[in-house]
């Protein structure tokens, strides 16, 4: 009860933290920020029709999810960026995002900040695409560290972190911060340990997933970890990500003279 407790209470400092409320959003915790985008690839519901379009600028397990959706019959197209500044093509994406059939789930990932390059790519994607039909992946995992995102002003439908990232310690605990309303549509290929109210071996096998992240937290959570993401998200705090988003812009206009 301890435990359930502490765990509780750090979830509840995330939806403080980036803003998010709480009958919107939900928190799943995950190993890492790869952990949050398998859980994206292999329970969204991509059907044939389906397209997962993302930029060429992406995360390696953003590219993963790609596996998923081909295996399901979707179709995967990928919109340039422009050199040479490595920026969206804000022409090609348009097109792309026009070209969808909404009677199907389809996905469009981008980062908020290249993993790559540093760039960080415009919010407005997320509110244009959606308006369009599409949900909206945004992989926050590099931005997040030393920009402040407000969920509360921008709101995708899914968003990957990794608290290491951000504070350096405890490794191996990440977050799918994700809208409660995707989760009916969500198809979990699989159930775990710790996922499922009950499961049954008669007649072939029946199982109940638990409600909301409870399904997705698989086996036995990190429980002594995940209680120091609030303490690391409030020393951050303390600090001043506001301040901390400066110094980073100092250091690389000096880097750059």
């Amino acid at each position: 009860m301890a435990m359930s407790k502490l765990v509780e209470r750090a979830r509840e400092y995330v939806f403080e933290f980036f803003n998010a409320d709480p009958e919107v959003y939900d928190v799943i915790f995950t190993p890492n920020a790869s952990g949050a985008l398998k859980t994206v690839g292999e329970a969204f519901p991509f059907v044939e029709g389906s397209r997962y379009l993302l930029l060429s600028d992406n995360h390696n397990s953003v590219n993963g999810i790609r596996e998923f959706a081909k295996s399901k019959g979707a179709k995967v197209t990928y919109s340039k960026t422009k050199l040479p500044e490595l920026r969206i093509d804000s022409e090609e994406l348009r097109t792309e995002l026009s070209n969808v059939d909404t009677s199907v789930p389809n996905l469009f990932a981008y980062p908020a900040q290249s993993n790559f390059t540093g760039v960080q790519h415009d919010l407005k994607w997320i509110a244009e695409a959606q308006k369009l039909g599409w949900s909206v992946l945004l992989d926050a995992a590099a931005f997040v560290p030393s920009n402040r995102l407000d969920l509360s002003e921008v709101q995708p439908d899914f968003v990957p972190v990794s608290f290491y990232k951000m504070f350096g310690f405890p490794t191996g605990i990440g977050a799918l911060i994700l809208k409660r309303e995707a989760y009916p549509k969500m198809q979990r290929p699989w159930f775990a340990g710790g996922t499922i109210s009950i499961t049954s071996t008669l007649n072939g096998g029946h199982h109940y997933l638990h409600e909301d992240h409870a399904a997705y937290e698989d086996g036995t959570i990190n429980f002594l970890s995940i209680p120091l993401v609030k303490i690391g998200l409030k020393h951050i705090e303390r600090a001043g990500l506001d301040l901390i988003h400066e110094r980073v812009v100092c250091l690389t206009g000096w880097l750059l003279r």
